[in-house]
């Protein structure tokens, strides 16, 4: 009976103390997503919790918008932007930690409708008849699928249809969300939007576009924090390839 009950008594110890350690080593990250990630990185961070136990909070917003917020001083422990400018930017200023940042994903551009029968044959068909009233971009300036959509239209020599036609989104969630709501009939969004919800779309061919490398940052905020070194090191994982994949962005080599 005494022999028993010094067993129990130790279980009960050792339950306690892995309780407590368990508690200990689960963390918390801080991750700013540029707008055409968000549910991409849900994705990444539900797999990533799964395995790790930390949890991680995620702040969404258009890639230049996060970046000010970052120059500033914002609290944020990873940068995924969508782009790799502004991360490179970031480590000349000196804000990233040991100078950490690494490509994560490659983004595709297409020209997007949610209803069927309004794109063209391509996208001269699709955005110069009358019929079109107007299409929807990601403002250039702040937005790197604007970036990559301006420079689709100038390869075109379309770049009038700017000042025509363009409804401007202040990142690529609020240009995909003009379309999406039928506020603008088609528009340039992310490949990984469209796969999300269906309809129709264009791909457009590469040779159009600069590369889309969307760059990740480890920042200053997350020195001394293992949940925030984890995820980042996450990224480079054979899971998150695969959630890549899924979400229609490429991997980098």
């Amino acid at each position: 009976m005494i022999k028993r009950t010094l067993i129990l008594k130790a279980l009960q110890i050792a339950l306690m103390w892995f309780g407590l350690t368990g508690a200990t080593l689960a963390g918390e990250v801080t991750v700013a997503v540029a707008s055409n990630f968000l549910s991409t990185a849900q994705k990444i961070s539900d797999g990533f919790t799964a395995d790790t136990g930390h949890q991680v909070h995620i702040v969404n917003g258009s890639t230049g918008t996060l970046y000010a917020q970052i120059s500033i001083g914002a609290p944020y422990d990873v940068f995924l932007s969508a782009d790799q400018e502004r991360v490179l930017r970031l480590a000349d200023a000196g804000k990233l930690l040991e100078g950490a940042h690494k490509p994560y994903a490659l983004g595709g551009l297409v020209l997007y409708a949610r209803k069927p029968g309004i794109l063209g044959e391509d996208i001269r068909a699709s955005l110069v008849p009358a019929t079109t009233h107007h299409f929807a971009i990601a403002d250039p300036e702040l937005a790197p699928y604007g970036r990559a959509a301006y420079e689709v239209l100038s390869h075109l020599g379309l770049t009038e249809m700017i000042d025509q036609k363009a409804v401007l989104g202040a990142n690529i969630g609020q240009t995909f969300s003009f379309v999406k709501t039928g506020n603008a009939p088609v528009g340039f969004v992310a490949l990984s939007q469209a796969l999300a919800v269906g309809g129709e779309w264009l791909d457009i061919p590469t040779s159009y576009y600069a590369p889309i490398a969307q760059e990740a940052g480890l920042l200053g905020f997350a020195k001394g924090n293992v949940a925030a070194k984890a995820f980042y090191d996450h990224l480079s994982s054979d899971a998150v390839t695969k959630t890549l994949t899924m979400f229609g962005y490429g991997a980098p080599e």
